[in-house]
C-alpha cells in the first residue's frame, strides 16, 4: 500500500505512527484543557513542561552567553559591516550626484529634489 504513495513500507508504517501518537496526545490535551476542575488552579491553562522549558532558556539565554569569536564574527558581520557598506553607497552616489551637478552634466529641471 506505501509504495502508491511513492515511499518505504518501512517510513509508511513510521508515518503512521506518528499520525497515530499525534493524534493521541490531541486527544489528552483537549481532554485536559475541557476538563473545568483538573486545571482550575492554573487559571484553565493546560501545564506543558516541554513549552515551560522553552520559555525559561528564552528568558536566561544572556545569562549563560559566552562571548566567542564565532558570535564575534557574527555581530560584525551582522551589525558593523552593513552600516559602513551602506553608508559607503550613499556616499558614493551622493559624490557622483554633487560631481554632475557642479559639472553641468545634471541640468536644474532634471533634478530629483528642487526648490520649484
Amino acid at each position: 500500500m506505501a509504495e502508491k504513495y511513492g515511499i518505504s513500507e518501512n517510513k509508511f508504517k513510521l508515518i503512521q505512527m506518528q499520525a497515530e501518537r499525534r493524534a493521541e496526545l490531541r486527544k489528552e490535551f483537549l481532554k485536559q484543557r475541557t476538563n473545568p476542575w483538573k486545571n482550575a488552579s492554573e487559571a484553565g491553562y493546560v501545564f506543558d513542561s516541554a513549552h515551560q522549558r522553552f520559555i525559561s532558556m528564552k528568558v536566561t539565554q544572556l545569562d549563560h552567553f559566552q562571548p566567542n569569536k564565532r558570535t564575534a564574527l557574527f555581530g560584525f558581520f551582522t551589525i558593523i559591516v552593513p552600516m559602513f557598506s551602506y553608508g559607503y553607497l550613499i556616499k558614493k552616489h551622493r559624490d557622483n550626484r554633487e560631481r554632475q551637478i557642479r559639472s553641468g552634466e545634471l541640468r536644474y529641471r532634471e533634478r530629483e529634489f528642487k526648490l520649484c
